[in-house]
């Protein structure tokens, strides 16, 4: 009898306790029928919603009915939402604008200190930027939102639901909820957002737009190897004023002779990626490989002289520069930074929570020209039986400094896009757990984490970045040829940085013929242990000297 009591307590419990997860629900109720809304997809309907809104927002909230309809949005000024709203949208379309241009911004829907909240249904249309495609209305650094839900220093921003929404094509986060961050530090939270549920949503190509690492350079670079339209794209979005022409050097000589006064090329200092250029565009010396970085070693008014290495000799040329060669210089702009437009905006990912506390994201549909999703500095995230279906950027993403997650039962589909997985910046008390991980571009990347189990995985041909084709592979700038990744692989983002205990177990890693290790780990790993893997195709391991505490054992394949 003691037993049957206590368990009905539980019981009891735990439905209170899902009751009060729950948004409240307002008692005044709204429809954007009475407003007489345009409702063709073509007459722009802003000026319905905004009475609609403005007067929930008279009444302290309530709920709000929005019918099936085709909702042209211009998305001039946001809508505002308030607390204590639910509102649903079942059959309701909402297109934004059919063009727009340079660093265009839209939202659609936001609110500030947002409590008791939730929106069901309804479909957000846009243009999101497709490379693929012959002609686009929206510009790649074209920046929409669907719902933006912020906080402030000392406000309250929590108990939030999304469910059911649908999205295709939008130029940003379809849902985005903002904590606060605390000022001048890169991992601590002022104010969290709390209580956010995202489930059952089907986000579809949406999220910012991306390149990718490198993709306008290495059509700029080996241009033969893209079609025109691609040429074209690259011309007009690449960044130019990095590029310099004009150079003059003859076989023998060791100095490339340019117009080096208005902005002087500097003396490398590093080996970084700033510090490095590539010679492209023409015949080059036999000597030096087209895409290959080089580096300053000494740079005057008319000419600069290149090394292999920072400080190293002077190379002296085998053979001349041709009179259409060119150099580009500084390759963190030119091809790291470049993963997104000149001028893009914010809303990485289909939905985009930041500094957010109690976090669940489970049975939506994923896929994006960009990073997929993206969760940074949240706390306390489940992430469930989900599935990603296409990233052009990012698939999973973990962003820097979340704690306390737990990733289970998705099925994510990488499409030859960068990495399947993205654990990054000293994430803490991370499980990923009965996930299939298949097709990424380039591998899965654990950054300096603390207290990270991952098993029961599927990981299959995740390092696709690394084939020898120029429409799917990616070349690097570090040496000219295409890019080399591990299926899995651990670094670290601090010079002195550490990271453990690590638990990688259970695992079947069927890896790709590019794959250039099945794991490696960074310096400064301190109890990791790699057990009961199964590795088909490439089994090398490979651990830096400097880690301690290394338990490898019992795995089949392993090399």
């Amino acid at each position: 009898m003691r037993l049957c009591l206590i368990s009905v307590s539980v019981v009891a419990a735990l439905l209170t306790l899902s009751a009060s997860a729950a948004p409240a629900q307002p008692s005044k109720t709204f429809t954007l029928a009475s407003y007489r809304p345009p409702a063709d997809g073509k007459a722009d309907a802003s000026e319905a919603f905004g009475k609609l809104f403005a007067d929930v927002h008279a009444a302290g909230g309530g709920r709000v009915t929005i019918p099936p309809g085709m909702y042209a949005l211009a998305g001039k000024a946001p809508i505002k939402v308030i607390s204590n709203t639910h509102v649903t949208a079942e059959g309701a379309v909402f297109l934004l604008p059919e063009k727009l241009g340079d660093k265009a911004r839209v939202v659609l829907f936001a609110g500030e200190d947002v409590t008791d909240f939730s929106w069901t249904g309804g479909e957000f249309r846009g243009r999101c930027f497709d490379p693929d495609k012959d002609t686009n209305t929206w510009e790649a650094n074209a920046n929409t939102r669907a719902i933006l839900l912020t906080t402030l220093a000392k406000g309250k921003t929590g108990n939030l639901r999304f469910r059911d929404i649908k999205s295709d094509g939008v130029a940003g986060a379809v849902i985005s909820v903002l904590g606060v961050s605390e000022p001048g530090s890169e991992s601590g939270v002022a104010n969290y957002a709390t209580d956010v549920t995202v489930e059952n949503c089907t986000l579809l190509n949406s999220g910012k737009f991306m390149w990718d690492y490198g993709y306008l350079w290495q059509i700029t670079i080996w241009p033969e190897e893209h079609t025109e339209r691609e040429r074209a794209m690259a011309a007009k979005y690449f960044t130019t004023d990095r590029v310099r022409t004009g150079l003059r050097g003859a076989s023998g000589d060791d100095a490339i002779r340019f117009d080096n006064a208005t902005e002087p090329l500097p003396v490398a200092k590093t080996d970084g990626p700033k510090d490095a250029l590539v010679f492209f565009g023409d015949t080059l010396p036999k000597n030096i490989r087209r895409g290959k970085q080089y580096f300053v070693v000494e740079s005057e008014k008319g000419h600069i002289k290149v090394a292999e290495t920072p400080g190293g000799k002077a190379i002296v040329f085998d053979g001349g520069f041709g009179p259409k060669a060119k150099l580009v210089h500084d390759h963190f702009r030119a091809f790291l930074a470049l993963y997104a437009p000149l001028g893009s905006g914010p809303g990485k990912g289909a939905f985009d929570l930041v500094a957010c506390k109690d976090v669940r994201v489970s049975g939506c549909k994923l896929s994006a020209r960009g990073d997929t999703m993206h969760i940074q500095k949240c706390k306390n995230i489940v992430f469930s039986s989900n599935q990603i279906l296409g990233s052009r950027m990012g698939a999973f993403f973990l962003a820097e400094y979340c704690q306390n997650a737990t990733v289970t039962g998705n099925t994510i589909d990488g499409t030859n896009g960068s990495r399947v997985m993205s654990v990054e910046k000293s994430c803490t008390d991370v499980t990923v757990t009965g996930n299939t991980f298949r097709n990424g571009g380039r591998g899965s990347w654990i950054n300096q984490p603390k207290n990270f189990v991952l098993s029961n995985n599927v990981f299959v041909n995740n390092t696709t970045k690394c084939e020898r084709d120029p429409k799917r592979g990616r070349k690097t700038f570090v040496t000219g040829d295409y890019e080399t990744y591990a299926e899995l692989y651990f670094t670290l983002h601090q010079p002195d940085g550490k990271y453990g205990s690590v638990v990688v177990t259970g695992n079947v890693f069927a890896t790709g013929p590019e794959c250039g290790a099945a794991m490696t780990f960074a310096p400064n790993g301190t109890g990791v242990i790699v057990r009961d893997n199964v590795m088909a195709g490439q089994g090398k391991v490979v651990v830096d000297p400097n880690c301690n505490d290394i338990f490898i054992r019992d795995n089949i394949g392993v090399k």
